[in-house]
């Protein structure tokens, strides 16, 4: 681990591991206690000759406190969740009706207003536009794309979600001038489920 840690601030601490990416080489724990979530570095696993953990593993840890929030520098158990986590499934939207759905039968028995509601048109849809709801949330991912001619990007989230706009104005907010294609950030974020933007990015 790159950060220097000061002295150790809790010992045999029981959490639970949040999300783990090997190809990352980092992720993140609960708390048992509840008083938030703690980073876990691959490196502390190598020193105890431990396996990649996957989503609720249990774990008994020592924590330090990083740079950017607690950290996780010793673990002395490790026990995996007795049935693995189950993919998570986005939500389907239901299958749109065809064109012959809408079609009225050859002689309608309401005299042809059948046939006049399947030929109207459909109604314009409307953008809805991201309005912050709630207080910001901080995740962590990856920037899809960044277009310098547009002066704003989206974020591929490392958990399940949608992509997160941000534009130039919120790297400025954030001390940065810019940003590359791949790179992994950690971000704010705010506004519907489905239209999140970014209030801060930082680089990680």
């Amino acid at each position: 681990m790159s950060e220097e840690l000061k002295n150790v601030t809790a010992t045999n601490v029981t959490a639970t591991v949040k999300w783990f990416k090997p190809e990352k080489g980092f992720g993140f724990v609960r708390l048992a206690d509840g008083s938030g979530e703690a980073f876990l570095h691959a490196s502390v696993l190598a020193a105890a000759s431990l396996p990649n953990p996957v989503e609720g593993t249990t774990v008994v840890c020592d924590l330090a406190q990083g740079a950017k929030g607690p950290q996780v520098v010793a673990i002395h158990s490790a026990t995996p969740p007795e049935t693995p986590p189950a993919p998570r499934a986005r939500n389907q939207r239901p299958p749109r009706p065809t064109a012959s759905a809408l079609q009225p039968s050859a002689q309608p028995e309401d005299g042809g207003e059948a046939f006049a509601r399947a030929s109207k048109p459909p109604r314009e849809r409307r953008e809805r536009q991201a309005e912050p709801a709630g207080p910001a949330t901080m995740a962590y991912g990856t920037v899809r794309w960044y277009n310098l001619d547009s002066q704003s990007g989206l974020i591929e989230p490392w958990e399940d979600g949608a992509t997160v706009y941000f534009d130039r104005a919120t790297l400025r907010q954030s001390g940065l001038d810019i940003v590359a294609d791949g790179e992994d950030v950690r971000y704010l974020a705010v506004g519907s489920e489905d239209a999140p933007v970014a209030q801060r990015v930082e680089l990680i």
